[in-house]
């Protein structure tokens, strides 16, 4: 559930899936954006499901210049047709609602974006999110226990906000939303060569907005 302005996908958790379901309104914000950005995830690319080039007639045919004509006209309508009911690769995704920092919003999105479960181990998330062996979600144990909670995800979601506005690892540029520069910025701060960089980057941002202490209060 998204709606596109001027040629950007606009994604929050104001309506959703968990309507209904999830009685704490910030907890189902977060937990909306992040279904709602997947539901975005899966659209299809543009090389997909395009119409498929026709066969011209080359021969002699007196009618073959039409039918060409004809047939290319179709295959380009339809292309067009496709292309236009695309998303747009450019996207804001909102996770917390506008006004302040609400860390219940962000362990919504943490909950739901780690496949509805309040922690993970670090070989489970690799397995399942790093690109490559060059990758690691390790940084993130802050408390170096093997596993990764919500609190600590949670601290990643903001960090990929704080670096969606310039780049910059700045909290003052934390404000709920997240873009593909951000999330760019943050897959740079998951190489195993910048893990002592990601750690500082987290560990800053979990004290800062006392996540862990949010999780105590907090059951998505």
């Amino acid at each position: 559930m998204f709606e596109v302005q001027n040629g950007v996908a606009k994604i929050d958790g104001s309506k959703g899936k968990f309507d209904g379901k999830v009685t704490d309104p910030s907890i189902r914000y977060g937990r909306n954006a992040v279904d709602n950005y997947f539901t975005y995830l899966e659209q299809p690319l543009a090389a997909d499901n395009m119409a498929t080039a026709p066969i011209l007639d080359f021969g002699l045919n007196p009618d073959a210049a039409d039918k060409n004509s004809a047939k290319l006209n179709k295959f380009l309508k339809e292309n067009d047709e496709y292309l236009s009911a695309l998303p747009p690769l450019e996207f804001e995704y909102r996770y917390m609602p506008q006004g302040k920092i609400d860390t219940r919003a962000v362990l919504g999105a943490a909950y739901e974006e780690m496949g509805r479960v309040n922690e993970r181990s670090i070989k489970d998330l690799d397995a399942e999110l790093a690109p490559n062996n060059t990758f690691t979600s390790a940084a993130l144990d802050l408390n170096k226990d093997g596993k990764i909670d919500i609190a600590e995800y949670g601290s990643s979601i903001m960090a990929a906000d704080m670096l969606s506005n310039k780049g910059e690892p700045n909290p003052a540029n934390i404000d709920g939303t997240i873009n593909k520069q951000g999330l760019y910025a943050l897959l740079e701060y998951t190489k195993k060569s910048n893990a002592e960089a990601a750690a500082k980057l987290y560990s800053g941002i979990y004290n800062t907005y006392n996540l862990g202490e949010a999780k105590k209060d907090c059951t998505p």
